[in-house]
């Protein structure tokens, strides 16, 4: 892929979030100095703790620099943790996030062109194997370790135990979930998310692109010119998107108690058979569960969490779906940080090294993420992880999300890259996710949630036009 070929019109706008694991673990924050490269990152677990005090260590070691690691929190928490220290004039060297999360950051000018440390980096794991937004032009403003495939995951042995086929509607589904929780089965329907913040807004913006439309509301005024975008947030689509999402909250637990981290521990927990996410994290979770605890009930629900693309609206075939192109999630350098060469530093050490470094990030939260470079997935190094040999499902579920769901589910409608500063601003506005907490916890009936939403996004647009017109 050509440096050219990534621009603003080739970005995922049906998905991207910034997310923690289920199991995370508890880090010292505060600014960055002279000294320190400080470093904010989402990738945090038991595991991730771990293996950043490892690397740390090591790294300090053999430089002179220091690390300051921090533990960002979930999607909804480290943009507001940037904002402050932005604002107080003392932004951190390094982040982990999709780039939708920065997107402002970047268009005024405060992230650092990447493209010698991603060269390196091509050098012993292959080129970027993705097309999503990078950066414009040849300039490269993020270094990727991997994307987020969205899709539907369900439980195999309960579908098996209650005679259920695999969903091929959003009806499908709700019908599944009545049936799941109206059966003896000890668990519920589905898991939805209904937090304001983070995946609730994210499955409602797949579910609408699923639906046939744009979920962050916004379309070309002109399919082939593609210069002007402007509202298009259809009433029936989206009222019926928020109409299921209510009525799968009935077969639930608390949606208002689901957000990332929740759905992942609550999985494990057996706590409901269907929900939506991403790649085979769930899969990888447990699995990692069922090793730390040498549990076969958990190797056996590991081994039962399938994975299908999300079924879509009932007469919208796939070739409809709006989905664009998996999230590419990686590290970003600020340009106002204080130690910004020893973090250019650190990236480069730890992805440049070897392959047998690099794999040691998925390992460390497998399932999570599909490589972002192309010698990966198919390297012995990863392919021949530990977990993976004992979980050969969970390396089979990531080749079939790789594979089937974004290789045919994904980029069917060339005009839903609607990329551009504008539609990455909405990415991260958060009124879409209050929606569905709005509608959930009957705060509003769809109805009302629908005219709500529109509102907020004729007046965000209006500011995002104005910020980066």
């Amino acid at each position: 892929m050509t440096r050219n070929a990534i621009d603003r019109r080739r970005v995922l706008t049906g998905t991207g979030v910034g997310i923690a694991t289920a199991i995370a673990g508890c880090i010292g924050g505060g600014g960055g100095s002279d000294e320190d490269v400080h470093f904010i990152t989402d990738y945090y677990n038991d595991q991730w703790e771990s293996l950043w005090g490892e690397l740390e260590s090591e790294f300090e070691d053999e430089t002179d620099a220091s690390m300051n690691i921090e533990e960002g929190g979930m999607s909804g928490t480290q943009e507001g943790r940037l904002a402050r220290l932005i604002q107080a004039g003392d932004p951190p060297d390094a982040n982990t996030s999709t780039f939708d999360q920065v997107a402002d950051i970047w268009e005024t000018g405060q992230l650092e062109t990447v493209n010698d440390v991603v060269g390196s980096i091509e050098e012993v794991n292959g080129e970027i194997n993705t097309d999503a937004f990078l950066g414009e032009g040849d300039d490269i403003y993020q270094i990727p370790h991997g994307l987020y495939v969205s899709n539907f995951q369900y439980r195999a042995d309960v579908y098996e135990e209650l005679g259920l086929e695999e969903p091929e509607t959003f009806q499908d589904v709700l019908d599944n979930a009545r049936v799941i929780d109206e059966s003896d089965v000890d668990t519920r329907g589905y898991g939805l998310a209904g937090m304001p913040t983070g995946k609730s807004q994210d499955e409602f913006l797949v579910l609408l692109a699923s639906a046939g439309v744009s979920g962050i509301g916004l379309r070309w005024k002109d399919s082939e010119a593609r210069e002007e975008l402007e509202i298009h947030f259809p009433e029936e689509e989206v009222t019926t998107v928020l109409q299921y999402m209510k009525d799968l909250s009935e077969y639930s637990p608390d949606p208002t108690g689901i957000g990332w981290s929740e759905s992942l521990s609550q999985w494990v927990q057996g706590q409901y058979a269907q929900c939506y996410h991403l790649n085979a994290w769930p899969v990888g979770v447990t699995a990692l569960t069922a090793e730390a605890q040498d549990s076969d009930p958990l190797r056996g629900l590991a081994e039962a969490t399938q994975v299908k693309a999300y079924p879509t609206w009932d007469g919208i075939d796939t070739d409809e779906n709006w989905l664009s192109a998996p999230a590419p999630d990686g590290y970003h350098i600020f340009s106002g940080g204080d130690n910004t060469a020893d973090a250019r530093e650190w990236f480069e050490w730890l992805y440049a090294d070897s392959m047998e470094r690099t794999v040691q990030f998925y390992e460390a939260d497998p399932g999570r993420f599909l490589p972002t470079y192309a010698d990966v997935l198919a390297s012995d190094a990863f392919q021949n992880q530990g977990i993976f040999q004992a979980h050969p499902h969970l390396l089979e579920k990531l080749q079939y999300c790789q594979d089937e769901i974004w290789g045919n589910h994904y980029g069917s409608v060339d005009e839903a890259n609607i990329s551009s500063p504008e539609s990455l601003y909405m990415q991260r506005q958060w009124f879409y996710g209050e929606m569905v907490n709005n509608v959930v916890t009957d705060s509003m009936t769809v109805d009302e949630a629908y005219e709500w939403g529109l509102g907020r996004l004729e007046e965000e647009f209006a500011n995002a036009q104005e910020q980066f017109g």
